[in-house]
């Protein structure tokens, strides 16, 4: 199988063209003074990673990508692919490197960035949690600098959001699908138009759509036992709001019925509590 070259990134990756399909390839010297139009032989100790068509084409950035951030990139790839069990495509290790370069730049400038529900993804996402922590001390040692534990979040998001851009959830059609019918449900039970611009709406709809990606890429979380503190915790939440608990409801019967997609209590519980504060601040009424 021959491989025709459509841009060099450094030494050792190439964006090359594979029978009409774009994808990146990567092993030691393989872009050595290689250029557009050069046809590279695939051999077996190179890896690939397939190009998925996007509407803010990601190849644009290629060229604003350095040579180390790629490497990195392409290393914590590898790393998180072996825990995860899945390959990833080559708009992640784009997307990767552009954040990884970012770092080292932002942490020495003493750039401030916020925590991204820090608590919800070590415990929605947990092996993605734990390679994010692999990553991000990876990448201190590399940049010798000091990254806040709001990374370790950041990341997390970018293995879980990876899992849609390679394939593992197959429609993501469906996605936005079942996010329009969880507002819809909302906004009709509620009798009010959810304001869109709120912080509490982000949240919500952040915390869903990861936990949508996760069960449509059958990717499943170890079962929790749950305890008998939590158990007080969740039955009284649920007694002191019977409006937003008919809510939820609601949204679980629709998910499994449309989707076969199904709520653990824990994931009730957080999903009580965004729309708990949705209801309270990110309505607007009709």
């Amino acid at each position: 199988m021959n491989l025709k070259v459509v841009q060099s990134l450094d030494q050792n990756a190439l964006l090359v063209n594979n029978d009409g399909n774009e994808c990146i390839v990567v092993g030691k010297g393989i872009g050595f003074g290689k250029k557009r139009g050069d046809i590279v032989e695939s051999k077996q100790d190179i890896k690939f990673y397939k190009m998925v068509p996007k509407q803010d084409d990601i190849k644009e950035s290629i060229d604003d990508v350095d040579d180390q951030s790629l490497q990195m990139a392409e290393k914590v790839a590898v790393h998180a692919e072996s825990f995860l069990n899945k390959e990833f495509t080559g708009n992640f290790i784009l997307s990767l490197a552009g954040h990884i370069q970012y770092l080292e730049e932002k942490y020495r400038d003493h750039v401030e960035i916020p925590e991204p529900f820090h608590y919800e993804l070590k415990y929605l996402y947990p092996t993605e949690y734990r390679i994010a922590e692999w990553a991000v001390n990876y990448l201190q040692e590399e940049f010798n600098v000091e990254m806040p534990t709001a990374e370790v979040s950041f990341f997390t998001l970018h293995f879980v959001n990876g899992l849609v851009e390679s394939g593992s959830v197959k429609n993501v059609v469906e996605l936005s699908d079942i996010l329009n019918e969880t507002i819809e449900i909302i906004e009709r039970e509620t009798g009010e138009v959810m304001d869109r611009e709120t912080i509490s709406f982000s949240r919500f709809i952040i915390h869903l759509r990861y936990f949508v990606i996760r069960s449509l890429s059958s990717v499943q979380k170890k079962d929790t036992n749950e305890n008998s503190d939590f158990k007080k915790i969740y039955d009284l939440t649920f007694e002191m709001y019977p409006q937003e608990k008919q809510i939820i409801k609601k949204i679980k019967k629709q998910l499994y019925m449309d989707h076969s997609i199904e709520f653990e209590n824990y994931e009730d519980f957080y999903l009580l509590l965004h729309l708990v504060r949705i209801i309270n601040s990110g309505v607007e009424s009709t």
